[in-house]
């Protein structure tokens, strides 16, 4: 049963909307080539295909060719590349990953009511030639036609990613595991999660006649809806959950009607994400659904979006509160020609102001990014048909200095390593791993075990190998037990920092309380260590990024702990929690004075358990994280440690190879 609530919006007051110039730019200017001469322009994507710490973007079409091809930003212009130069039958959607293990982005997009097929492309990196297309595999080239929308994400909690993507032809919903070898495979193997009947489903009410007919769905999100630790599908008006052996149990959301686009979010913070519905080509409503007392309560937020395809939750002005962004198509000079692209900004309560960016456009596919590097978000918009071929680009208040690039500088500091990413090798040899961690070139590590020793014999061990101490973490247990026998082993080792690495609460439920209890007793923690000369850290771990009453956990932990608790800042925790690392250390940067280096797996999160398995961790560089422009705001904030960690069982192999790219940095 679902339950109907009107929309609560607040004022749109001057205050609440944010002091914003957008600088536009467009093919029919110049400022961007055309993709080529079609009129049907489908997809449209947004990733870093040339890993230079800026967003590329790629723009498809299935009449002419080339069928795809990916913007560079070169200054005030795009230079345009070929991926493809063959004519495709490509439909809208799409999504990457690292289809290959190779360390880059690949992109997929699927045939659409012509085709029966799916495809990946291998990106070159690092030779990039504007005219030389793009190696394509096909992934599916079987069964019904036309596949709009992919979505990759690790659906069965196994530290990988799957790909999951509609079959419209087959009315059904598909999961498929990456192959051990993608380039060397015809078909990927693929099962149904869902099938749906187009008879059976009532057809919206008479009002909404605008309606397609029939009913396809469409629109793929992906969330922790129940709060288990492990992604949820969301797709139509349904949420799926992971039973075991890739089989899923499907939950409804809303079955009144056909939903194409589909989001899901903290947006109302406290509880289950919230789940945002739109029709993507039709005239209806945008809902949201908020889970309340085991149903869905749903709320009208706009009554009327016209074919609102390009929908995403984002915090767009860096409130700690999410929002929404939609934009609505436009299919000729007369239909919709006020439509609209919006911000539904979020006060992280339900109530949303709408911020109108522009109207009179017409946009298909439209993404929210940072397209220039400056760390604030802009847009890209491309119509499908109406006042196609085109692409037009609007930069948040231009372009400021870009995050990722430092003129005359580069990342010099020294690298320590936490000895935790070597935890398998510890276990067989002792004296042999430490050994390596010598050969590997690291002269300050950080600890968090003995590994069998006694304290005075592991120092041994670590001068043996000519190396120094920099931080140890230990048990909460043992702060609250003996914490001047904490200080003696930190002045034993040399240790200027000593933190803690996990906090006592409830596994998935970091409550108020908890949060209230634990930063008590971390600012006691602090003031005896303070005593001593040394300085009491807490290395967060993704559980402190939920709702603490009207603020959000990780401001409330801000705030609330004394100026003597610093922090340790992990990347790959911050980003499985949900939340940009680049953000964090923005706006904290002053309290964050060790900075873990590592990187997590594409497809990962967002959960906010502080768990996750060994695989979730990469390479450096092959990941989620934005290391230039984290690094970069790292250095200006006055980052003083930074500790390479690598989770994952083959460490031994990936710590040199983000070794080298850290190097590249320089």
């Amino acid at each position: 049963m679902i339950f109907i609530l009107a929309a609560v919006f607040t004022s749109t007051a001057q205050d609440k909307i944010p002091q914003t110039e957008w600088k536009h730019y467009s093919a029919t200017k110049g400022d961007l080539k055309t993709p080529n001469g079609s009129d049907q322009q489908t997809s449209c994507l947004v990733f870093d295909i040339d890993k230079d710490g800026i967003n590329d973007f790629i723009i498809t079409e299935r009449m002419e060719t080339p069928s795809v091809v990916w913007y560079k930003k070169n200054g005030e212009k795009w230079d345009r590349y070929i991926i493809d130069a063959d004519v495709l039958a490509i439909e809208a959607g799409g999504t990457f990953y690292d289809i290959d293990n190779d360390g880059d982005l690949d992109p997929v997009f699927g045939g659409d009511y012509r085709s029966n097929e799916i495809w990946w492309w291998e990106n070159p990196y690092p030779n990039f030639d504007p005219d030389i297309p793009w190696k394509r595999h096909t992934i599916k080239k079987s069964g019904k036609n036309k596949h709009h929308d992919q979505l990759f994400g690790d659906f069965d909690g196994d530290g990988l990613a799957e790909l999951v993507f509609w079959n419209q032809g087959a009315a059904t919903l598909f999961i498929a595991d990456v192959p051990e070898n993608p380039g060397e495979v015809d078909e990927w193997g693929f099962k149904p999660i869902y099938t749906y009947s187009r008879d059976s489903e009532m057809q919206p009410p008479g009002e909404m006649s605008q309606w397609k007919s029939p009913n396809e769905h469409e629109g793929l999100a992906k969330a922790d809806i129940d709060m288990d630790g492990v992604l949820e599908i969301v797709a139509g008006g349904w949420w799926f959950k992971h039973l075991g052996d890739h089989k899923f149990q499907p939950n409804v959301v809303d079955a009144s009607y056909t939903f194409s686009r589909s989001a899901a979010g903290q947006l109302i913070e406290g509880g289950r994400p919230e789940i945002v519905l739109v029709v993507g080509d039709g005239v209806a409503p945008m809902f949201l659904y908020e889970w309340q007392k085991g149903t869905w309560v749903r709320k009208t937020l706009i009554d009327e979006v016209d074919n609102g395809h390009s929908l995403d939750i984002i915090d767009f002005n860096g409130d700690g509160h999410l929002d929404i962004f939609n934009a609505e198509m436009r299919f000729s000079e007369s239909h919709n020609p006020k439509a609209k692209m919006r911000v539904l900004l979020g006060d992280g309560k339900g109530n949303f102001t709408d911020y109108i960016i522009n109207e009179g456009f017409s946009h298909h596919e439209s993404k929210i990014a940072d397209l220039d590097g400056d760390g604030d978000y802009d847009i890209l918009s491309k119509p499908y048909a109406h006042l196609a071929p085109g692409i037009d680009i609007w930069l948040q208040n231009g372009t400021g200095k870009p995050l990722s690039v430092v003129e005359g500088t580069g990342f010099n500091k020294p690298i320590g390593l936490q000895l935790y990413s070597l935890r398998y090798e510890f276990k067989k040899d002792v004296p042999g791993t430490l050994k390596k961690i010598e050969e590997m070139g690291f002269r300050q590590v950080e600890l968090s075990d003995y590994y069998g020793y006694e304290p005075k014999d592991f120092l041994k061990l670590i001068k043996q190998h000519k190396m120094k101490v920099t931080s140890m973490i230990f048990g909460f247990d043992r702060f609250e037990k003996d914490l001047e026998g904490i200080v003696r082993e930190a002045k034993i080792f040399g240790a200027k920092y000593v933190g803690i690495g996990w906090l006592p609460h409830k596994f998935g439920n970091f409550s108020m309380e908890d949060a209230q209890r634990n930063i008590e007793k971390m600012n006691e923690f602090a003031a005896g260590c303070k005593k001593h000369g040394i300085t009491f850290f807490y290395h967060l771990h993704g559980y402190e990024f939920g709702q603490a009453g009207d603020q959000s956990m990780i401001s409330y932990f801000m705030e609330n702990c004394s100026r003597d608790v610093f922090f340790e800042m992990d990347p790959m925790w911050v980003l499985h929690a949900g939340c940009d690392p680049v953000w964090l250390m923005e706006k904290y940067g002053d309290r964050i004075k060790l900075l873990h280096l590592k990187d997590m797996r594409w497809g990962v999160g967002p959960v906010h358990t502080g768990m996750a398995r060994d695989a979730t961790s990469v390479p450096l560089g092959q990941g989620q994280v934005n290391f230039p422009a984290l690094l970069r705001l790292a250095m200006e904030k006055g980052t003083e440690l930074f500790i390479l960690e690598d989770e994952a069982e083959n460490a031994l192999e990936q710590i040199p190879q983000s070794l080298k790219y850290l190097e590249q940095l320089k």
